[in-house]
């Protein structure tokens, strides 16, 4: 997987949490930063090493999300702010930034698997129509 994607995958989630869009709620800040999480997810999933690139990339999303947190509450302790994480509706044993019915994206939940050649079927143009010479 590319060092320079992931980076830059990194200062978009920095620039989406930045001091000035704390007026904006969490489940509005957790929307835009999962639709790009997600499709970057699916995009990449079939690369070497990816699970633990997406394990990192879960970290440093959940850390910005905390300081941004911290930046919109800041008479708020470290323990309320981390404490205010909840069980999340995939699975209950896992913690994650949610209001509502909206919740982080966690990106090592994304199947990591091989590409198969064997999905892919054969093209049209490439199949015979039965004739010789076709």
């Amino acid at each position: 997987m590319p060092k320079a994607k992931a980076a830059n995958l990194r200062h978009k989630v920095k620039q989406l949490t930045q001091r000035d869009s704390i007026s904006v709620s969490l489940g509005e800040k957790l929307r835009r930063v999962n639709s790009i999480t997600s499709g970057w997810a699916n995009y990449y999933r079939y690369c070497v090493g990816a699970g633990r690139v997406f394990v990192a990339l879960d970290w440093y999303i959940g850390l910005r999300l905390y300081c941004w947190l911290h930046k919109k509450r800041p008479k708020a302790t470290p323990s309320e702010l981390w404490g205010s994480k909840q069980p999340s509706r995939r699975r209950a044993t896992r913690r994650v930034w949610r209001e509502g019915s909206i919740e982080q994206h966690v990106l090592c939940w994304t199947p990591v698997e091989r590409y198969r050649l064997a999905w892919m079927d054969t093209p049209d143009f490439a199949m015979s129509s039965g004739e010789p010479d076709a």
